[in-house]
């Protein structure tokens, strides 16, 4: 029995490469699905990234986030929130605390998807008293769904549930 050839080899090795690619590239112009920009909008909205927070939203959504203020833009948005979160509780803490968000698809049709979710603030600074009664005993937990739409073919959220 003959043993493949050389160029055999190579032929299979760049036709496993191509599929590769194709298979990527699927998914890059596909866009990144509602667990992706749910997750994202957590880990942003925990974080501080007002920005992308705003930008990861719907128009509606947004509405409520502004709280009914006229802001123009994302820019302005993002300029307001940074400055009340600096009076928050949690402003002290937030260069010490790691954001762990996990998501899990709930369900998924006709342009709307639902997504559980769970955050979940892991402290490793020096006040470990401090951040603990932030919570007042329940734990730096946040669980609840995340409901996003799909806008011009790009998922965005259109709401938040927490739990």
């Amino acid at each position: 029995m003959r043993r493949p050839g050389r160029r055999t080899a190579i032929a299979a090795a760049a036709l496993v490469v191509v599929v590769a690619a194709v298979a990527s590239l699927v998914v890059l112009l596909r866009g990144p699905g509602p667990e992706d920009v749910a997750e994202d909008y957590l880990r942003a909205s925990w974080e501080g990234a007002w920005r992308t927070e705003c930008a990861l939203a719907t128009e509606q959504w947004r509405t409520y986030l502004y709280e009914g203020e006229p802001y123009a833009d994302c820019a302005a948005y993002a300029e307001a929130a940074a400055a009340t979160a600096e009076s928050s509780a949690l402003a002290p803490y937030r260069g010490d605390t790691d954001v762990v968000v996990t998501v899990e698809p709930f369900s998924q049709g006709d342009g709307r998807a639902r997504v559980s979710y769970d955050v979940e603030l892991r402290y490793h600074g020096d006040d470990q008293d401090g951040f603990d009664a932030i919570w007042q005993g329940s734990g730096p937990h946040d669980r609840g769904t995340v409901e996003l739409v799909e806008v011009d073919g790009d998922w965005r959220v259109a709401g938040v549930d927490a739990g």
